[in-house]
């Protein structure tokens, strides 16, 4: 009789441990479009995302206290997918706002799901994959209401291939969780660096103004180091099909934070967006079998004498 005890512990404590994660991530990542659609006046795109890898990389290798890199072939391809992936948000995000580029990048569960499948062999609860379609209806909902005020195609195209590679390197997370997930992080920003420094003579372009290094500062401690350490936590800890529909929070609340923050009131059809994207996430939480039933105590019978 202990073990379902045990094992609805065990649950509770994940759960409990996913939400200190998700919170906070979830809050981070939703401001951090802001800062880096700001930033974006001071600087060249590829030179901001250099910046910021190398930055990012030095504190996740300070707090880890051990500077040598994790060199093996999994975590180049880690560093690869996510350098990637940010080349294509960074320079999409000069065609589309921060909350048309928070919906669109979180398209990013339809990809990841089924290569966690194809990589990982991860099998999705029924509520997960239900989630996940239901969450990416809502984003396929704001980006029609996005198409129909004259979106640009391009700024499209950029921040769903960023979903791509993102759902890409969140899978890589997954299957380096025994590795030091500190300095697996840091050698991802570390090799993204190696390969963002070499595009500088080519592109170069920086206005060092104050409000250039608060963005910087946030893109790349908090909404950097921070924020793929919060992710990568998360990853470690459920599948990949709970955490990326559970992530659907992020462009709804940056839609929100927008809105609050310039005046940009959603269309009624960008809003039913958001809200099916929440219907998502909650779907996807459900686990079959959620109705616990409190556990009796066994039957003696009285004995035969």
């Amino acid at each position: 009789m202990k073990r379902p005890q045990a094992a609805t512990g065990a649950a509770m404590s994940t759960k409990r441990g996913m939400f200190a994660y998700a919170v906070p991530y979830v809050l981070v990542a939703s401001f951090q479009y802001q800062f880096a659609k700001d930033g974006l006046l001071y600087v060249d795109p590829l030179v901001f995302m250099g910046i910021r890898y190398v930055l990012a990389g030095l504190i996740c290798f300070a707090i880890a206290r051990n500077f040598r890199p994790i060199l093996n072939r999994d975590t180049f391809l880690l560093g690869l997918f996510a350098f990637i992936s940010s080349a294509f948000w960074v320079t999409g995000l000069q065609y589309v706002s921060a909350g048309q580029s928070a919906v669109l990048s979180y398209t990013m569960p339809l990809f990841a799901i089924p290569l966690a499948v194809l990589i990982l062999k991860e099998r999705t609860t029924r509520f997960g994959t239900i989630g996940a379609l239901i969450g990416f209806a809502g984003v396929a909902t704001y980006g029609l209401a996005l198409a129909d005020i004259g979106g640009s195609t391009l700024g499209i195209v950029l921040s769903v291939a960023n979903a791509f590679f993102w759902g890409l390197y969140t899978v890589y997370y997954r299957k380096l969780k025994n590795q030091d997930p500190i300095r697996t992080v840091g050698t991802q920003f570390f090799i993204g660096g190696l390969l963002y420094v070499p595009l500088f003579p080519f592109v170069f372009y920086l206005n060092p103004t104050p409000e250039f290094f608060v963005d910087l500062f946030y893109v790349s401690v908090i909404g950097g180091a921070v924020t793929l350490l919060l992710w990568n936590a998360m990853v470690r800890m459920e599948s990949i099909g709970r955490v990326t529909t559970l992530a659907f929070a992020v462009p709804a609340t940056t839609v929100i934070i927008q809105a609050l923050l310039t005046g940009e009131i959603p269309s009624p059809v960008e809003i039913l967006g958001v809200c099916i994207m929440f219907g998502g996430i909650y779907i996807s939480r459900l686990r079959p079998g959620m109705v616990l039933v409190a556990p009796t105590e066994p039957v003696v019978l009285p004995e035969v004498p």
